[in-house]
């Protein structure tokens, strides 16, 4: 094909370009060249260059420019670049491609060799952003640079980076640093950089000269002739002694924004430290991954980054940010996506979470509509899985989707609602390879051993959770590990571990209580199995509910009642052993007059148990105030919070405890001890609690999220908290943790250490020693070894078996889900559910048929007939919503009308109160099949039908709520 005029024209010119091109890669500044060339490159052109800038470095992104620039023909391209050059402060480079009689000239290449033989020493001594007000040659974009490397990465960071940056400034550069080191008083560096060897004297001759023979190469001047000594001593009285050596210098106004880590810079770009840029650099390439980092790494920043690069590259893009507590979607917003990314953005940010819906200024808008108009929607994880299920119009598709993030990943597993979403992504893998699919990310602390015990089992846990995820590989920091420790840290550790009470009245009387319910159950004939010999234990716990489902299962309302009353004084026994006395009897107080206020359904049985508690209740209340034999565990305790606030100004701490109940009962026992109370301000933080509204043990999103801003804020010092706070509670000022009594595993232990965030912070065990809580928690730790052992043996697999064993896994997550979902099984289970009859597993009274159920988002089975609140449950509706849903609020309670049986929730949904059953408050009969009592519908082996709200609405007046709900 024959040249154009401009293509001929503009081959000596790119011929220049090829002469020069080593030296222009190594002396300017790409991406601030590629900005002032407006007309020859696209806004994309120089947005890429940017990318490469920041990701690859200066060299490559200027081989980039230039590759770019090569491919111009129009005939302006190179006079716009010679200028572009100028305007960027690489004048010097201009000069050789376009001379002029005034230009400064050319850099010379001895300093460069120079700098780079003492660079490593020099970015150990030197203080980069001291420097700074003194280096004019500098532009103001590098200085930001600067500063913000030290803030992200430290001065050793932010001194490579003024060394790369300054060469580049043109043939005075070197000048202009000595002196800058002089101006600074930094005689140590000005040493290192000149050789003078650490003397005091000032630079002779020789030492200059000597150096440059040392590199074999001949001094710098214009001309690159041989420099003689005499020129040496004449380059260094310049450098060093210049009477105008102030002249011109302004001290730069120190911009807070840029010292500040979680500041952006003006172009949008977010500082990381360098681990952060390697757990990210493969999914910047389009991979799915596991992403592995221990809490307080700043994994939400590293999701950021990829979420706007990911955008960036995909402009048609959507993002979804999944997390699994609702408290999280409002924090994510607010401290890590909103600050990280520029104001424009702001309106591409979305937020949709259980508890409202959405964020309020959005409030109305349907999901379907969100997705339509945001980029990046932080949200619950059940509502996307919601509308995937859904058969109307607001249905949604993963290929509307181009990346999902799952935060706290490591619960994808079994029937956890991550899992049923990465279900669908790999069964369209597999049966529609042809479709979108959404990038997959994952986001983890720690991925557990589930249970293991041999390191091929916690391989095999690890594999499958990454088989769930689809993912590539799981990341973590090796290359920059150092930096990653340095950066997170390790909370102290320590372990009180207590005796046990010497004598113990009031337990032992409980225990006497027990034997007497016991004989209760004895006259009614043997059990399967005889009661565990210790009481208040775990393993006499699982007994007691054996006994209670057999009970209810064989109609047997003895048997049933008294394992119930067990069950209550079990529970006496455990907080006795962890709290006070006086707790311990206002628990079984509270459960008795409970059980004398009701009317109906009081039989024999309940009288003599009743009997058994009254005959003994004013020996338990006398014991509660023999201060001898309170519990040894609160002193401990007591003396570990007073020590964590002495200790530290402003500490600030979580309490974890295992129960809604236990958190109330420190409460009391703070406020209640004139040491703590005038040390502390605290408060529970709980989960919302899903039992009848007449227990007082729920909180709601609102007043949980109220008690999380009062204690970031410091208006509380001490959080007593349940497992809701020990995943993603992100409070820096957090100095210690401590688990009282409260052992669980290894992920839940590394999760709680990691709330504790601040320098110096600690995590305590606190427990007793008959619960075989120190040894638990040493278990935990090895457990931990074993995770990151397992993690380390799959990152060295071989890339065929990784890939052979995720998909090996990958085809039998498809099998069970293809089973679950065969039309013909339903079918079968809606037909199972006919004849199927739910009988309260207290009273026994029958409450319906399983058919008469219909289903709600794919979850929540209710019963459409008001009846069924008229005559065989009673509804128990609290003041205002509980929670409030898009299509649904919870609204209340439903119990047995005959004997206060919690059988489920109160649900509003469309206008109508509805009854929403779980099916672990009932037994299941059916004729000619033996009872039932599953914890789970899923378990239950019955399907119902979908809720219509045209042809359910006719099986009777259903209650409905007329009221106005701006809210709802």
């Amino acid at each position: 094909m024959p040249t154009t005029e401009s293509e001929t024209q503009a081959q000596p010119e790119k011929e220049l370009l090829r002469v020069f091109k080593e030296k222009l890669v190594q002396h300017i500044h790409p991406a601030a060249v590629g900005r002032f060339c407006t007309a020859s490159l696209l806004e994309k052109d120089q947005e890429e260059v940017k990318r490469k800038e920041d990701t690859a470095g200066l060299q490559a992104a200027a081989e980039l420019l230039l590759e770019k620039l090569l491919q111009q023909n129009n005939p302006g391209w190179f006079p716009e670049f010679v200028q572009a050059l100028r305007q960027s402060g690489s004048e010097h480079v201009a000069e050789d491609l376009c001379p002029t009689n005034t230009a400064p000239p050319a850099d010379s290449s001895p300093y460069r060799q120079l700098l780079r033989i003492v660079a490593p020493g020099l970015t150990q001594t030197m203080m980069a952003v001291e420097l700074l007000p003194h280096l004019p040659c500098l532009m103001q974009e590098d200085k930001e640079q600067i500063y913000q490397t030290m803030k992200t990465h430290g001065n050793t960071r932010a001194a490579d980076v003024l060394l790369e940056k300054i060469v580049r400034c043109g043939p005075e550069w070197f000048k202009e640093l000595c002196k800058a080191l002089r101006s600074t008083g930094d005689d140590k560096s000005l040493d290192l950089l000149l050789d003078r060897r650490g003397t005091d004297q000032d630079p002779i001759d020789d030492d200059l000269s000597s150096l440059f023979r040392s590199l074999s190469i001949s001094g710098p001047s214009p001309a690159n002739e041989e420099v003689k000594p005499a020129d040496a001593s004449a380059m260094k009285a310049a450098m060093l002694d210049d009477p105008n050596l102030d002249e011109g210098y302004e001290e730069d106004v120190e911009d807070a924004s840029v010292r500040d880590m979680s500041a952006i810079g003006a172009d949008g770009s977010i500082p990381m430290r360098d681990y952060q840029l390697e757990l990210a650099e493969d999914v910047l390439k389009g991979a799915n991954n596991v992403i592995c980092s221990p809490t307080n790494s700043g994994k939400t920043r590293v999701a950021v980054y990829i979420c706007k690069d990911h955008l960036e590259k995909n402009p048609n893009g959507k993002v979804l940010v999944m997390v699994n507590k609702v408290h999280l979607v409002e924090q994510h917003y607010q401290k890590q996506f909103k600050p990280l990314l520029l104001e424009s953005l702001h309106s591409q940010l979305g937020t949709i979470s259980g508890e409202n819906y959405s964020s309020a200024e959005e409030e109305h808008i349907s999901f379907k509509q969100l997705v339509e108009q945001k980029k990046i929607i932080i949200l619950t994880a059940q509502i996307l899985e919601n509308h995937l299920a859904r058969t109307d119009e607001e249905k949604v598709e993963l290929s509307d989707f181009s990346l999902m993030i799952f935060d706290e990943c490591h619960h994808t597993k079994k029937e956890n609602v991550y899992n049923k979403i990465m279900g669908r992504v790999i069964l369209q893998k597999f049966f529609q390879p042809d479709r979108l699919r959404p990038q997959i990310v994952g986001f983890t602390a720690s991925p557990g051993v589930g249970g293991a015990r041999t390191h091929a089992k916690a391989v095999s846990h690890i594999l499958q959770i990454l088989a769930n995820l689809d993912a590539s590989k799981i990341k973590t920091a090796e290359k920059h590990e150092d930096e990653l420790q340095k950066v997170v840290g390790q909370p102290k550790r320590e372990c009180h571990i207590t005796n046990e009470r010497h004598a113990d009245p009031f337990g032992d009387e409980l225990k006497k209580m027990m034997q007497k319910i016991h004989r209760m159950i004895d006259m009614e004939g043997p059990g399967e199995r005889g009661p565990p010999a210790d009481f208040g234990t775990q393993m006499y716990e699982q007994w007691v509910v054996e006994m209670e489902k057999q009970g209810g299962m064989k109609s047997n309302r003895c048997v049933q009642t008294c394992a119930e009353h067990l069950r209550k004084y079990n529970d006496a026994l455990v907080i006795n052993d962890t709290l006070r006395m006086s707790d311990a009897f206002q628990y079984l107080k509270e459960f008795y007059t409970k059980e004398s206020d009701r009317q109906d359904g009081f039989d024999e049985t309940d009288r003599k148990l009743a009997s058994i508690f009254s005959e003994s209740f004013f020996h338990l209340e006398k014991l509660t105030k023999k201060s001898q034999y309170e519990n040894p565990n609160l002193e401990a305790l007591k003396e570990k919070l007073k020590q964590e606030c002495e200790a530290k100004e402003g500490a600030r701490g979580i309490l974890y405890t295992k129960t809604r109940q236990s958190t109330a009962f420190l409460l009391s026992w703070i406020r209640n001890t004139p040491e703590l109370n005038n040390l502390l301000r605290a408060d529970q933080l709980t989960g919302t609690g899903t039992g009848s509204i007449s227990k007082n043990n729920h909180m709601t999103p609102i007043k949980q999220r109220e008690v999380i801003r009062q204690f970031r804020e410091g208006e509380l010092n001490l959080l007593i908290a349940t497992t809701v706070a020990e995943e993603g509670l992100d409070i820096k000022e957090c100095n210690f943790v401590i688990r009282y009594g409260l052992v669980t595993n290894e992920i839940a232990m590394m999760q709680a250490s990691g709330r504790a965030r601040a320098e110096d912070s600690t995590y305590t065990l606190v427990a007793g020693g008959k619960t075989g809580a120190g040894q638990r928690e040493e278990n935990n730790l090895y457990k931990v070894e074993m995770m990151h052992r397992a993690i380390r043996y799959i990152q060295n697999m071989p890339a065929d078996q990784y890939h052979q064993e995720i998909k090996k896994r990958q085809r039998a997550i498809c099998s069970e889900l293809r089973a679950r979902n065969n039309p013909g099984i339903k079918e079968r289970k809606q037909a199972a559910a006919s004849g199927t009859f739910l009988h309260c597993k207290k009273c026994n009274q029958k409450a319906c048929d399983a058919a008469e159920l219909r289903l709600i988002e794919g979850a929540h089975h209710v019963h459409p007939d008001p009846e069924f609140l008229r005559n065989v449950g009673k509804a128990d509706e609290a003041e205002e919503p509980l929670q409030k849903f898009q299509e649904w609020s919870r609204i209340g309670s439903v119990k047995c009308r005959k004997c206060e049986q919690d059988w489920g929730m109160l649900m509003l949904h469309k206008g109508m109160n509805l009854p929403c059953l779980s099916v672990k408050n009932f037994t299941l009969r059916k004729q000619g099949i033996p009872p039932r009592r599953p914890k789970k519908w899923k378990d239950s082996g019955i399907a119902v039908a979908e809720f219509d709200y045209a042809q359910d609405i006719e099986m009777g007046d259903v209650a409905m709520d007329t009221s106005e709900d701006d809210d709802l």
